[in-house]
């Protein structure tokens, strides 16, 4: 199970929303409510409660809903939209940390509208922040993107250094939903290193917090946890348990990776106590899901269906990835007890959830480009309609004399300008029809290429699975063997329908994927291998790319396997290189291990399998292949480029 493809974006907004009374919350709170019940000034109870409510929507979000309501009855001026805008932010910011994310959207929505149409560009950005991060949390991608880029121009313009580091947070979380991993990365550290500059503890936090996640789904868990612990040192200065949920949930899904089940389970039930007794149910049922997770993997399988059951009694929040997460485990739960009929029903729930995502953000992204197209035709309608108004105005101020040979050109100008107009319509139309064509067929094929890659990520999960079951040393090997080529095909389909050229694959990102893939298949670590991709501005089209990526993982796994005699080699080292000149395109993957026998080379080149592929994909290339041994192993591919389409058996 993907960790971040649920949970990254979880505590996005913890940054902001703690001031400098937060040193003595209790002080704080205790002053305000005192000059509330003590005041008889209506403006000073009013600025109060207001004081108050804003203060309270993370700590305590049911009592500032009620201050909320408090003020919108007895304190508020109907004719003051400033007034209602405040008070509505204090009720949308406490229903979002209730879990009620639906009436919470509808609060935001309101003060975003109003915000449009009074130009506030401030307000926009801030509003429609909210808005684009809990639309990350429903599953609505495309709506969620286009509100958190138009709060990025926003802030890029006029925005404080507090908001751009916020919205670099948010948007590394968005890159990451969309598997976009490195850039996902880089905006974090970049909104890590912003929070720094202005000693935002907060925003380190947060950052730190989504870090350590990253870290985590990469598999570089020393990383992870340091970001971890950063995270638990700067949390001294928050006020409640909230945030110590948020640690012991991610610490406990290190554990996992790690394979320490009793340590994760541990830590996930430290977060699920803490959140028990808070408001957010959201954030009740991702503990709910990595407890029911930890549970299967300690094969607690009773306890698991209970805790995962559970997530469905809470449909506050909607979540769609929620309910995809607690499917998927609930099937695996229920394959494991044996009781495969549940079993099979509720992968059938995941995979129907799965789909409609896709689905529905495909339909938000049409029904979005249909509006605009219309909103820019009658835009330019009504600028033509004026400027010929202005045009009929200024002719009816001549004199008589001109009157009569103004109007004749008047009406020879409205021929030219309606056979003008027909004719531009008629282009338009046509244009519409052939943009609207390019887009059907691109839509299609990024829906192929995402389709084709979780079947094959599907595929190479089954395959994974079945390994486990599999004592025969040899059999294992051929099962883990198939799933790593299975997978290479998997990260190439992720390219595609992740990019923008549909055709053209970037071999510098595919290589470093397919050889993180593998490394992690075989449980190797950066401490124990380096591995070096060389492959920069390299493009290659598709077709190509299939064989040339099964090679690479041939070529890589043999390395693994059989160039680094345990304690032979200090600093055990693959490159991956591809080079390009005008005929053709040379990959070279070399290692600096113990090298590679002839006699050996010859014997497996009849019998192995991976061998007798490599030989088959080369000769379907029409490439040429060389083995050298030169401080290792070294092998050359040289790959004609006349070749345009590659048929796989």
């Amino acid at each position: 199970m993907t960790i971040l493809f649920r949970y990254f974006f979880v505590i996005v907004f913890i940054s902001g929303f703690l001031n400098a009374q937060d040193a003595e919350p209790d002080a704080y709170q205790d002053s305000l409510q005192k000059v509330i019940d003590n005041s008889t000034s209506k403006a000073v109870k009013k600025a109060s409660l207001f004081l108050l409510g804003e203060h309270l929507v993370q700590r305590n979000p049911e009592f500032a809903e009620d201050i909320a309501r408090d003020i919108e009855q007895n304190f508020l001026n109907i004719e003051d939209s400033e007034e209602i805008r405040r008070n509505n932010y204090i009720f949308a910011a406490s229903h979002r940390w209730q879990g009620d994310y639906k009436t919470a959207l509808n609060y935001y929505q309101s003060i975003y509208e109003y915000s449009k149409d009074n130009k506030d560009s401030i307000d926009i950005a801030k509003s429609g922040h909210f808005i684009g991060t809990i639309n990350m949390f429903l599953g609505n991608n495309v709506v969620s993107q286009n509100h958190l880029l138009e709060v990025a121009n926003i802030y890029d313009k006029i925005g404080s250094a507090e908001q751009k580091a916020r919205i670099n947070n948010t948007l590394a979380g968005f890159y990451l939903n969309i598997d976009q991993l490195e850039k996902g990365k880089d905006q974090y550290l970049l909104a890590l290193s912003q929070f720094e500059k202005l000693n935002d503890s907060t925003g380190m936090a947060s950052a730190n917090a989504n870090l350590g996640l990253l870290y985590t789904e990469l598999g570089e868990f020393d990383k992870a946890e340091m970001h971890l612990m950063k995270q638990k040192s700067l949390n001294k200065v928050f006020p409640t348990l909230r945030e110590m949920g948020f640690h012991h949930d991610f610490l406990g899904l290190l554990r996992q990776e790690q394979g320490r089940l009793e340590e994760a389970y541990q830590e996930h039930l430290k977060a699920l106590d803490i959140r028990e007794n808070l408001s957010s149910t959201y954030n009740l049922c991702e503990s709910k899901l990595n407890m029911g997770e930890v549970l299967i993997k300690l094969k607690r399988y009773p306890e698991a269906i209970e805790q995962l059951n559970d997530i469905f009694r809470y449909d506050e929040h909607q979540s769609l990835y929620q309910q995809q997460t607690a499917y998927n485990l609930l099937s695996e739960a229920y394959e494991k007890s044996g009781r495969h009929k549940d079993a099979l029903e509720n992968f059938k729930a995941y995979k129907k959830i799965s789909d409609s995502i896709y689905s529905e953000e495909s339909l938000e992204v049409i029904a979005e480009k249909d509006a605009q197209y219309e909103r820019q035709k009658k835009d330019a309608e009504i600028e033509l309609l004026n400027k010929e108004g202005e045009v009929t105005k200024a002719n009816l101020s001549r004199s008589k004399v001109i009157l009569i040979g103004t109007i004749i050109c008047l009406v020879l100008f409205l021929i030219v300008v309606i056979a003008l107009y027909k004719l531009y319509t008629k282009i338009k139309s046509k244009n519409y029809i052939i943009t609207k064509a390019l887009k059907d067929r691109e839509l299609l094929l990024h829906e192929t290429h995402h389709r084709v890659k979780n079947n094959l990520q599907m595929i190479s999960s089954l395959l994974n699975l079945q390994s486990k079951y599999v004592e025969d040393k040899k059999a294992f090997e051929v099962l883990q063997n198939g799933r790593n080529r299975v997978e290479s095909m998997a990260i190439l389909h992720k390219n595609l329908y992740a990019g923008e050229d549909l055709n053209m694959v970037n071999l510098q990102t595919y290589f470093e994927g397919l050889a993180q893939s593998i490394f992690n298949s075989y449980h190797k670590s950066d401490k124990e291998f380096s591995v070096k991709v060389k492959a920069k501005n390299i493009l290659m089209n598709v077709e190509s790319v299939i064989p040339v990526g099964l090679i690479v993982n041939e070529l890589v796994t043999n390395s693994l396997k059989h160039a680094f005699p345990k304690g032979q080699i200090e600093q055990p080292e693959i490159i991956i290189e591809m080079t390009e000149s005008n005929s053709d395109y040379c990959l070279i993957v070399k290692d600096n291990g113990i090298g590679i026998n002839d006699a050996i080379l010859q014997k497996t080149a009849t019998e192995s399998f991976g061998q007798r592929l490599i030989q088959s994909l080369t000769k379907k290339l029409k490439a040429k292949i060389e083995v050298k041994n030169d401080s290792g192993t070294q092998v050359f591919v040289t790959i004609p480029k006349k070749k345009t389409s590659v048929v796989i058996d």
